[in-house]
């Protein structure tokens, strides 16, 4: 359930370049010859914290920096886990070893040589306690991890753990003649200057406006087709839909009234094609469980039932998506679909809000309790008007049961380093995205509440704690299910946060880059592949050597 560090399309856009030809002259049916040459000019609604993939815990950074830095496995198009730095491993047969071979013909961006010695640095950087992390628990049950020479590794499990190969997925391998000049990991200079062995280097960054990356030629597999990414920070979703219509970014995530309505016309489906399916994301509402508020799961539960989920669906996201119960992507094995989403039913809601103690004692509207009337804040980030008109939506139905909303939108990092990481919140909407390894002890487990680690919101429950274990130690996969399935009971009977509905991923994408293929992992998991014919090519960059 870790989020997804895999190569996804949700990229920012910046500058460098020159536009070269104007589109309205240009048939972009035509596939053309593979060619190098190009940028790719896409958009994001807020900047990266960091360009140290497992400092950073939102995807604005992991959409730089899955560009830049390599894990020692991947996801192919199919989800299957296959070699990335790791050229092979073996998994002895009790599943406690695994053994990776590296690649021998892997350099960093700065000409230094790949071996064994940077994996190990940053193993050992991750599980340091003084590392600031929400990464380290899948690397902290490695019970001894041996450099067996510069190009072989072996990591020792004191017992068999189930998402062991995924976990080296998301991993991605720091440079230790950098990382070991650092006195302090946290504040790594790689925070700044990022140098990894991946398809693209760095060429710009600035973490409140451009970021250019250029493909790296001494990749060891075949350079990448597109010469440079260009990632802008255009905070509104709305500009950035005129700029697309403009031709001033290439790709976007589209809202859905946007893909549905405002995409059909014959100037923009002549330059973009429109792609759209499941990810593996959802949104949710999340409470501070530690605030008095919510500590009573009879207010959780009658939150819920106010909510209207499918208004939700049908309104805001026009069907592009659906009402969800679990926390794993639907239809795939761990998802639970014997749990029924709560009903809309205000007398439900207000029925249990009586049981804890909540009337309208005065007759002004509002419930109280002990003197206090019920109201809190919903904050979420700006720039999102699908999580905005969500709150929006959720204030105007709690109103109908006593409870008095209040909605504050904040800037992403202001949303993150103020308000998230430090728990200052009553309640929120977000997202998650997530791994295809359907793994929650990171999200959900009482353990994984320290500074900027993912259960802000304070849940905590010995049985789910027992579950997560016990399946992540559980390699069958009809009983690792079962406890799955427990676990997402559980969930559906606390509601320590109020699931809403899973998107489809709605892609704008120009049409003169070619080679595009959906798959499973989503459309941009051959990016190195895509390519512009010369004949379509846009922008002016200079191949370097």
């Amino acid at each position: 359930m870790k989020r997804i560090l895999f190569l996804t399309l949700f990229l920012a856009a910046c500058g460098g370049g020159n536009e070269s030809s104007t589109s309205s002259s240009i048939d972009y049916s035509q596939a053309g010859e593979v060619a190098q040459g190009d940028m790719f000019v896409t958009a994001n609604i807020g900047g990266a914290t960091n360009l140290v993939p497992w400092l950073a815990g939102e995807a604005s950074s992991s959409e730089i920096t899955q560009h830049i830095y390599e894990s020692l496995l991947k996801y192919d198009k199919d989800l299957n886990i296959v070699g990335s730095l790791a050229d092979s491993w073996d998994v002895s047969n009790d599943g406690k070893t695994i053994t990776f071979n590296l690649r021998k013909d892997v350099t960093w961006h700065d000409g230094e040589k790949f071996d064994a010695h940077d994996v190990a640095t940053t193993f050992n950087a991750l599980i340091d306690p003084n590392t600031r992390t929400p990464y380290a628990g899948d690397f902290q049950m490695v019970e001894n991890f041996d450099v067996l020479d510069d190009d072989t590794i072996r990591v020792t499990y004191p017992k068999a753990f189930a998402p062991a190969l995924s976990s080296w997925v998301g991993l991605a391998i720091l440079p230790e003649h950098i990382l070991k000049l650092d006195e302090d990991v946290n504040e790594t200079r790689l925070k700044n200057t990022a140098v990894g062995t991946g398809p693209y280097k760095l060429e710009k960054w600035d973490p409140q406006g451009d970021t250019v990356l250029v493909a790296n030629p001494n990749y060891y597999k075949p350079r990448a087709n597109l010469e440079k990414i260009r990632i802008r920070i255009i905070p509104d979703l709305d500009t950035q839909f005129l700029e697309l219509k403009a031709g001033k970014l290439d790709s976007m995530a589209l809202k859905p009234v946007q893909f549905t309505r405002l995409t059909s016309g014959d100037t923009f489906t002549k330059q973009y094609a429109k792609y759209a399916y499941l990810g593996f994301g959802y949104t949710y509402l999340g409470f501070n469980l530690k605030n008095p508020l919510f500590s009573d799961k009879r207010v959780r539960q009658a939150l819920s039932y106010a909510t209207p989920r499918q208004q939700l669906v049908d309104g805001i996201l026009m069907g592009k998506g659906r009402a969800i119960t679990g926390v794993f992507k639907p239809e795939t094995w761990a998802d639970n679909t014997h749990l029924n989403i709560h009903p809309y039913d205000l007398d439900k809601a207000k029925a249990l809000l009586a049981e804890a103690g909540w009337t309208d004692s005065n007759g002004d509207g509002v419930l109280d309790k002990d003197g206090q009337p019920f109201q809190f804040t919903i904050i979420t980030n700006q720039g999102n008007d699908q999580r905005i008109k969500t709150a929006e939506i959720l204030q105007q139905n709690y109103g109908k049961i006593g409870i008095k909303i209040t909605i504050q939108v904040q800037e992403w990092r202001t949303f993150l380093e103020n308000t998230l990481y430090p728990r200052n919140f009553q309640a929120f909407i977000l997202g998650w995205r997530l791994s295809p390894e359907p793994d929650p002890y990171d999200i959900w487990h009482s353990s994984k509440q320290g500074p900027q680690e993912f259960n802000v919101v304070g849940f905590e429950n010995e049985e789910a704690d027992r579950l997560m274990t016990e399946a992540r130690h559980t390699f069958d996969q009809g009983k690792r299910k079962e406890l799955l399935d427990r676990f997402q009971e559980i969930l559906h009977e606390e509601q320590p946060t109020l699931l809403l509905y899973a998107p489809e991923t709605l892609i704008a994408l120009h049409k003169r880059i070619k080679n595009i293929h959906s798959a499973p992992a989503g459309i941009s998991h051959n990016f190195e592949e895509w390519y512009v014919p010369t004949e379509q090519q846009k922008y002016k960059t200079d191949i370097v050597p």
